[in-house]
Parts: structure tokens; sequence; C-alpha cells
């Protein structure tokens, strides 16, 4: 099976590297994105040697070697329930930095994550524009709400 090349966004510790190892699925990480020091060196403990591009409202993505799959938690308090519910005070947009990267690099797959406040009608055209943008990129694009504790984590 020829290597999956990914590139992580938001990636925190590297759960898209730990999920592709857990689901057994070989890979290779060309680079990630994170700006926060303890994730930084937590993600650099758990899958040393792999470059961190750093805040990616600042990336220029040709810049980074060509990879299948971009995955990317963007952040969520903007939408949570338990956050601010303001879009226009917070991060949650730099999602539109991630249509960016899709539209310079052109991975075969993304797959990207969010919390279900995202799927409130407070944010639905919030959430219609991205998928719109989403697919104007080229994909066709699934969403769907998942709960976590369904797949072994303690979590709901």
């Amino acid at each position: 099976m020829k290597k999956l090349k990914i590139f992580e966004t938001f990636a925190g510790y590297g759960g898209g590297s730990f999920a592709l190892k857990k689901a057994k699925i070989p890979f290779e990480c060309v680079g990630y994105s994170e700006i926060s020091s303890l994730p930084i060196k937590c993600y650099d403990q758990n899958h040393p040697n792999i470059k961190n591009y750093g805040d990616i409202s600042k990336i220029d993505f040709k810049d980074i070697p060509d990879f299948d799959l971009l995955t990317g938690g963007f952040p969520c308090q903007d939408v949570s329930f338990n956050g601010k519910q303001d879009l226009k005070k917070g991060r949650t947009v730099l999602v539109f930095n991630l249509i960016d990267c899709l539209k310079v690099k052109k991975p075969k797959y993304f797959l990207f994550e969010n919390v279900s406040g995202i799927y409130s009608n407070k944010f639905k055209d919030f959430l219609r524009d991205v998928v719109l943008q989403f697919a104007d990129c080229g994909y066709n694009v699934y969403h769907t709400m998942l709960n976590s504790s369904q797949f072994g984590v303690k979590q709901n």
C-alpha cells in the first residue's frame, strides 16, 4: 500500500497521525501547523522530525510539500454552546485559511472537525457558506455529527 502523505493543521498533539497509526494506514506527515507551545512540545515528542509551519494565517501553502490528506480541527470557541457564540470576536473563521490551502494544494482528501454547536441555527449560514466553499474547491462534501463516546473516547 502506498503511503498517504498528510498535513495536519491545528495539530495539537497530532491526533490525525495517531488516528492513522491506530487504523494501520501507512502515512508520512509532510508538516503540521500549530501555534500553542505545549501542544507543539507534545507533538514534537510524539512525532519527531516533522516541520511545524506555525500560524496557519501566515503560511504560504506553495511552500509546503504536496500531500494527499489535509486534517484540521479548526477553532471552535466561537460556535461552542459553552463558548462566545460570536464569529466576529474569535478564531473559528480560520477555517477560511483551510479553504485557501485546499485551493492551492488540492489534496485528494480533507477531514475537518468541529463541535456540535456549528450545527445550531445561529451558525447555519456560516456552515452553509463553508460547505459551499469546500465544494467550490472541487470536492464532494459530506458532513455529519458524531458522538465521540461511541468510538471508545470517554467524552460525550
